[in-house]
């Protein structure tokens, strides 16, 4: 008896099994869809400038409840040469039988605009009209000897039978089509089968299956007439298509940013135009009772701290008698190094400025009275932010500036990292079918706000005298005559503005203009073999060594301060990246970690 009701058992959950598997196996579309299109019509009306519309009257007949249809649209296509042609659609309306409104949706998907129609709160069954009226460009064909419209009428996307489709195309032009071409394909994509019937005239053709069409199969009509009936569509209209401004409206950020940046740049980033030409000058440009600064000179001229303006200022002091630099030889395996060493000579004095009088503090920090200047590497790094406080705050001071420069740099170098990294987010929410593309244009976005960035500290008209008046003293310098130099009588000239030629870049030309030309040796600088025949240009060199071991060691910082390379000097951190400053070019440096 066990046995017996075993087997009823069995055999009913085999049948269940077997049942469900030949349903899932041979199910009909129709019945996954719970609807049949009993008939199909297209009204297609083509207009002179080539654009046309279409009114497309579906009869559904639902077998079971539901809220309503799908309908596929593709507005992009992909011709025999590979060429993506996007036809621009726009839905009109979407009624019923009698022009009562549906509710529905219309969303861009890939290639394909899907129309869900229905409200999603409401069911309906039996036979149904939905009726959709929408326009369509740039799908006409301009051929060599007529033009065509080849269109899908149904689409192939269907899941369902449809019993009946057929369609209309009139030409609504004032003048009549001497020769008209028609055809007609039915089946499944890329069928050339035509189980259809058509007919042309009058500026008309009439397209109607000869007997219904499956689950993916569709109607395709291919209508002509003669040329210069229909206008083809102008240049500036192809190339909106072409860049499509309705999918790739993001990228407009881009150039709203970069035409907002020029015009910023163009009213506030500009120094004010003081003269129209350099004038040479034979000494650097004063503020009150002194001299600018090699500092100062340096960072007017390019609105940042360099290495070379704080090495010149080092050899400035010297220069002034308030330091004394000394080279010290020091034995290796193969060949000898030198090392310098930096000597107080007497204390900063009102004769300074506060950048000077800083710079003097710091280094002596280290060491009361005599300092090696390798041993201020991998410390010295964390004194340049003040100093650069400094200078930058007695160039605003001085009135040079208005804002410190690098707080200008540093702001827009924030603004455009905020735009690349957060607008990215913005616009891919904003634009989830294509999320690279709110990413990308999020950066290019950033990119005009980082370029100009650099370029929005504005001088001052008195910043823009003194830079003018800065070009005229580096042109001297570059350009030193000899005749010129001996005229101004001066044995200390060489070493009098040998800082400010560091700092302006000319130093090798300004020693080699006083080649033969009688020059003091400096006393503040001290070489292990002293100076027999005192030459300025073999001194350059020897300088230029002294420049470059100061600018190693004071602007070097130890990995673990944020510096890959001994760069980095400010590592203040935000979120998932760490905002770097560069001790050499003053730069925000992004390091995501």
């Amino acid at each position: 008896m066990k046995s017996c009701v075993k087997l009823f058992w069995l055999t009913i959950f085999t049948s269940l099994i077997l049942n469900l598997s030949l349903n899932l196996m041979f199910a009909s579309p129709a019945l996954a869809q719970y609807f049949t299109i009993t008939k199909y019509h297209s009204d297609i009306t083509i207009q002179n400038d080539s654009s046309f519309t279409v009114r497309e009257t579906i009869d559904v007949k639902f077998h079971r409840s539901r809220h309503g249809i799908y309908r596929e649209i593709p507005f992009k296509y992909r011709d025999e040469f590979g060429k993506t042609i996007t036809t621009p659609t726009t839905i009109l309306s979407v009624t019923d039988g009698s022009g009562k409104s549906w509710t529905y949706q219309a969303k861009k998907t890939g290639s394909i605009i899907n129309i869900r129609i229905g409200d999603s709160k409401r069911f309906v069954s039996g036979n149904q009209t939905y009726v959709i009226t929408y326009e369509v460009e740039n799908a006409i064909l301009f051929l060599n000897d007529h033009d065509e419209l080849y269109w899908n009428v149904t689409g192939n996307y269907w899941k369902a039978d449809i019993v009946n489709a057929s369609a209309d195309v009139s030409l609504a032009t004032k003048e009549k089509s001497k020769n008209l071409w028609a055809a007609g394909f039915t089946g499944t994509f890329g069928s050339k089968a035509s189980e259809c019937e058509h007919e042309a005239y009058d500026n008309r053709g009439k397209f109607i299956t000869r007997k219904s069409l499956a689950p993916g199969e569709g109607l395709t009509l291919a209508f002509g007439w003669d040329k210069g009936l229909v206008s083809p569509p102008p240049s500036w209209k192809k190339f909106l298509w072409r860049i499509n401004l309705q999918e790739n409206w993001v990228f407009l950020f881009p150039i709203a940013s970069f035409l907002f940046m020029l015009n910023l740049w163009y009213r506030k980033g500009r120094d004010p135009r003081v003269r129209e030409a350099v004038t040479v000058t034979y000494e650097p440009p004063r503020i009150e009772n002194r001299s600018l600064t090699p500092a100062e000179v340096g960072t007017l001229l390019d609105e940042k701290l360099d290495p070379r303006d704080i090495t010149s200022t080092i050899v400035g002091l010297a220069v002034k008698g308030y330091i004394q630099i000394e080279e010290v030889k020091k034995e290796g395996l193969v060949f000898d190094r030198s090392d310098y060493y930096l000597k107080k000579v007497k204390e900063p004095d009102e004769a300074l400025s506060s950048f000077e009088t800083e710079l003097m503090s710091r280094l002596f920090s280290f060491a009361p009275s005599r300092l090696s200047v390798s041993s201020l590497k991998n410390k010295f790094y964390k004194d340049l932010k003040p100093l650069k406080k400094t200078l930058y705050g007695e160039l605003v001071k001085n009135k040079y500036f208005l804002i410190n420069p690098e707080k200008v740099r540093n702001l827009y170098f924030l603004t455009g990292f905020l735009i690349i990294v957060f607008g990215g987010f913005v616009l891919a929410f904003l634009f989830p079918f294509s999320m690279w593309k709110g990413f990308i244009a999020s950066g290019l976005t950033g990119l005009p706000i980082l370029l100009f960035g650099r370029h929005m500290p504005a001088k001052t008209k008195a910043g823009a005298l003194a830079y003018m008046a800065i070009l005229g003293f580096q042109e001297f310098m570059n350009r030193a005559e000899k005749d010129r130099l001996e005229r101004m009588g001066d044995k200390d000239l060489f070493s009098k503005f040998l800082p400010y030629a560091i700092a302006l870049d000319v130093a090798d030309n300004w020693a080699e203009a006083f080649e033969g030309i009688y020059q003091e040796p400096p006393d503040w600088y001290v070489s292990p073999g002293g100076f027999r025949t005192f030459s300025p240009y073999a001194f350059s060199h020897s300088i230029s060594s002294v420049s470059s071991s100061l600018g190693s060691a004071m602007f070097s910082a130890p990995r673990g301060s944020g510096g890959g390379g001994g760069c980095m000097c400010v590592v203040p951190t935000a979120g998932c990246c760490k905002i770097l400053e560069c001790c050499c070019c003053n730069e925000l440096v992004v390091l995501v970690v």
